[in-house]
């Protein structure tokens, strides 16, 4: 499987939709072949990287295709590997090729097809379809159509087919032994018992740290496992939730089923503070880089309950469902952590180290299906609020069929927005409205179809005028060090300053989300593209002085100009130029910081130029 491989079942929703695309590519008799072949069988999806959601899709211990939504299209489709190819294809199925005979071993070899090799084709067939290749009766490829099933043929020159999946062995149909969630728990049992019983040892033993427990219950998969686990040991609890105002119906009535599940009255404190659509019409839609409305329409009433509920404890331990394969942030975060955002919350992750396959496992395990979030059945993957930057476009897909009355509320406000500042379809129709700045892949889907569109992306900053401000103030965390947030008057450019910080460790580059994150050995340091800047070190005079640093080495490569001096001052020979900017060589940089005071830029500004404070700040940082 391709990494993570955070696994999951495919679910009602998910397997007819794979019957309704495949009948729409290959035909009727093709649907029921798959209908039949998955009949009372478990299926996985495991989720891979792409410009929105793609999975595999896993039968009996092979990946036999390829499950996703093309953003440029706006529907699911599926590509078959070769042993579902096979299983699917019949002389009456639509979508599919036939080439020559002294096509196939080129084909076979890596090759592609080509027009004048083609002696039949589905002339519904469209570009970058999904095709079956055959030669004389037999499936020996899978490919991406390059031409119209009209234009194929010994008529035109060219691909008419780019081959992705090719026969290299003389394959079998595939197996046919059932698989079902009894033979998986039977033969997963041993692993399940061990990441069960360390689960609630852990949960145990930091509970014994704290006087009052809660468990914050989401809705979702990961939270309905932690609940059962906390309930399954020795720690007395109680069941909070957070009502943003903007939750799927499905969601409250699971916390009403939840709360006669575990015979608890789950407190909910629902987000009355402020309306998020009037938020949504003063800002704009809520993105991926600026989530404005989580530290309000979920934190918020979060702090409320803490306060109103808890109101002479300190700290309350808060058991949460994360999991460290759901994103990379959360992979860095340790299983017990403090919110900064919630100062009473203290965070213990009990399942963080579990992958979702055994998520679902140990719900299958203890039938805790019927208490599942009937979302996941419809085929979502996360469940949260439902106008969610972070979702997919596949889940807004979904809700077409779902929820119309909530989807046409969405994209009544995004069209309004798209008519006023004169955007392209693709600021609705392709969810381009979840960034406020573009991430690379979906610049590079831009350019290759040629929509005329800007973001800040484009934007050519003043680099004239660098500056940062502070605007949070140095404060202690509750497990000791300080932290402090930055902001810069400008976007930065993480591809171009990203070799430079290499000066201060390791650096680690997200470019799906432009971050530049780089662990120090006593403390962090997270750069975003819109200029936001995070520190945390343990010792605050060590926190000055790598404000002071980061801000020298950010404007050192905004304004790299090439000069080289710097060069000569590092013994370690581990500066270059490369394409005119200054480059660190990782593997011989000592991370000295000598050469920061080797910079012409730095040594004739005035340090008050990079670095001051925010207004709203009483005193400058001193």
């Amino acid at each position: 499987m391709s990494p993570p491989g955070d696994v999951r079942p495919a679910f009602e929703g998910d397997l007819k939709r794979m019957v309704s695309v495949i009948r729409s590519q290959f035909g009727d008799v093709s649907a029921q072949k798959f209908q039949t072949l998955i009949e009372n069988q478990v299926i996985l999806l495991n989720k891979v990287p792409y410009v929105d959601r793609m999975d595999e899709i896993i039968f009996q211990g092979e990946v036999i295709g390829i499950f996703r939504f093309n953003l440029v299209k706006g529907n699911f489709e599926l590509i078959p590997r070769i042993s579902l190819a096979i299983e699917l294809w019949n002389t009456q199925s639509k979508g599919w090729v036939a080439v020559d005979i002294g096509a196939r071993e080129p084909i076979v070899k890596g090759a592609s097809v080509l027009s004048p090799g083609v002696v039949f084709a589905d002339l519904n067939i469209s570009i970058n379809d999904p095709v079956i290749i055959v030669c004389h009766d037999e499936v020996v490829a899978v490919g991406l159509a390059k031409m119209n099933g009209g234009q194929m043929g010994p008529q035109n020159k060219g691909v008419a087919v780019k081959t992705k999946y090719r026969k290299k062995t003389i394959k079998s149909s595939l197996r046919s032994t059932m698989i079902t969630w009894e033979r998986i728990i039977d033969a997963n049992q041993h692993s399940l018992e061990i990441l069960e019983k360390e689960a609630i040892e852990f949960i145990e033993r930091t509970g014994k740290r704290f006087g009052r427990h809660v468990v914050a219950y989401s809705g979702g998969k990961d939270s309905l496992v932690t609940l059962d686990l906390v309930a399954h040991s020795n720690v007395l609890y109680e069941i909070i939730f957070s009502d943003t105002g903007i939750e799927y119906p499905e969601t409250l009535e699971n916390i009403r089923i939840i709360g006669q599940k575990y015979e608890k009255g789950v407190i909910i404190q629902k987000n009355e503070a402020w309306d998020f659509w009037e938020r949504f019409d003063q800002y704009g839609p809520p993105s991926r880089n600026s989530r404005w409305c989580c530290k309000s329409a979920k934190l918020s009433p979060i702090n409320e309950i803490m306060e109103n509920i808890f109101p002479n404890d300190k700290q309350v331990l808060c058991y949460i469902g994360r999991r460290r394969y759901e994103s990379l942030g959360r992979s860095r975060e340790p299983r017990v952590s403090k919110n900064p955002w919630v100062p009473k919350q203290v965070i213990a992750a009990p399942i963080n180290n579990w992958n979702a396959f055994e998520v679902f496992l140990y719900i299958q395990k203890y039938d805790l299906t019927e208490f599942l979030n009937p979302l996941y059945i419809k085929g979502y993957i996360r469940i949260g609020c439902w106008v969610c930057p972070a979702s997919s476009l596949s889940d807004f897909e979904i809700m077409k069929e779902s929820h119309p009355t909530l989807l046409n509320k969405l994209n009544k406000k995004l069209l309004n927005i798209q008519t006023q500042r004169g955007l392209p379809n693709q600021f609705t129709l392709w969810g381009l409205w979840r960034w406020k700045y573009l991430p690379q892949k979906i610049i590079n889907l831009i350019k290759v179809e040629n929509v005329p569109y800007t973001s800040s992306n484009y934007t050519i900053p003043d680099t004239n005028n660098l500056v940062f401000r502070i605007t949070s103030d140095i404060s202690p965390c509750i497990y000791g060090g300080f932290s402090t947030l930055l902001s810069a008057n400008q976007m930065l450019d993480l591809s171009r300053i990203k070799s430079l910080t290499q000066i201060l460790g390791s650096v680690q580059y997200n470019t799906e989300l432009d971050i530049l994150s780089i662990p120090m050995k006593n403390g962090h340091i997270d750069i975003f593209c819109d200029g936001s800047l995070i520190l945390k070190n343990n010792d605050k005079n060590s926190l000055l002085k790598q404000i002071s640093s980061l801000i020298r080495i950010l404007y050192r490569a905004t304004h790299c100009d090439g000069c080289g001096i710097c060069i000569y001052s590092c013994r370690e020979n581990a500066l270059v130029i490369k394409s005119g900017i200054i480059t660190v060589l990782e593997d011989q940089c000592i991370h000295c910081l000598k050469c920061n005071d080797f910079c012409p830029l730095i040594k004739y500004q005035n340090d008050d130029s990079f670095l001051t404070p925010s207004k709203r700040l009483e005193k400058p940082l001193s």
